[in-house]
């Protein structure tokens, strides 16, 4: 059995761009793309109620602290799938909930995006392009601030659909907040 994990890994390694279909804590069936951070590990999950061997990924936005990471996708070998996917290219423009965002969590204030204005099923594209660094307010709110110029764009919650994208490269590594 856990040869048959371990061969679902292939040729990937730490730091690599994944996408993982598999299973979270709760037996959720999850989809999650970013960076594998930390060396796969075995452990006995529960599928249908019943404890099953599976290979647990730490999966999340690349410079993320794995022991801080409490999103993890667990693979079990008749059921699960990970492939090495192509990095994200900045600039290219996605209109999602905030909570689809990588790496986007309560812990983190970290994670940098361009913020394009409010999505929604009537917004046909982006309204702006501001580089911001995405802060766990309060009781569930989300701050989009731009460190360089002290300016808060909105203040919103994981449900609420934006417009965002990937930074540049040059832009990428996050601020101090």
């Amino acid at each position: 059995m856990t040869t048959e994990l371990h061969t679902l890994l292939g040729d990937l390694s730490v730091g690599g761009h994944v996408t993982a279909n598999g299973f979270d804590t709760r037996g959720q069936k999850v989809t999650r793309t970013g960076y594998l951070l930390a060396e796969p590990k075995i452990v006995t999950g529960r599928r249908n109620g019943v404890p099953a061997k599976g290979l647990r990924l730490c999966i999340g936005a690349k410079g993320t602290d794995p022991s801080e990471r409490t999103t993890w996708t667990t693979l079990f070998a008749d059921e699960g799938s990970v492939e090495r996917t192509p990095e994200p290219e900045g600039g290219t423009w996605s209109n999602t909930e905030l909570r689809f965002v990588p790496g986007v969590k309560a812990s983190s204030h970290t994670t940098r995006i361009l913020y394009g204005g409010r999505g929604g099923a009537r917004s046909s594209e982006p309204t702006q392009s501001s580089l911001v660094t995405v802060v766990h307010t309060d009781e569930g709110f989300y701050a989009l601030w731009d460190p360089a110029t002290d300016t808060t764009h909105a203040v919103i919650k994981l449900a609420t659909k934006i417009w965002w994208a990937h930074p540049p490269r040059e832009a990428s590594p996050a601020a101090d907040s």
